[in-house]
């Protein structure tokens, strides 16, 4: 997203989340994913997604047992930082 400049859970070129976990041979049974962008700190971003019902949701979510977090800095772009949290059960 910050390369390219966007911000969707919907790559540029039409593959959902599930779609891009799966390339990356991960077998999964159950995959959720929340996004930020613009949130300076980890803090920040967690709390953001803490209270919002349906990110708080995903990480609440007693059936996921994997997480992999990222978050990009773009200079130049829209938000500056990108941040991505998947979550998953294989």
């Amino acid at each position: 997203m910050a390369q390219n400049n966007y911000f969707s859970h919907t790559s540029l070129d039409g593959r959902t989340l599930g779609q891009r976990v799966r390339n990356e041979g991960y077998a999964w049974t159950g995959v959720g994913e929340n996004i930020a962008a613009g949130q300076s700190s980890v803090n920040v971003v967690m709390s953001g997604w803490l209270s919002s019902p349906g990110h708080c949701a995903n990480i609440m979510r007693a059936t996921y047992t994997h997480v992999a977090v990222s978050c990009v800095r773009q200079s130049g772009s829209t938000y500056g930082r990108y941040w991505t949290m998947v979550l998953a059960r294989p």
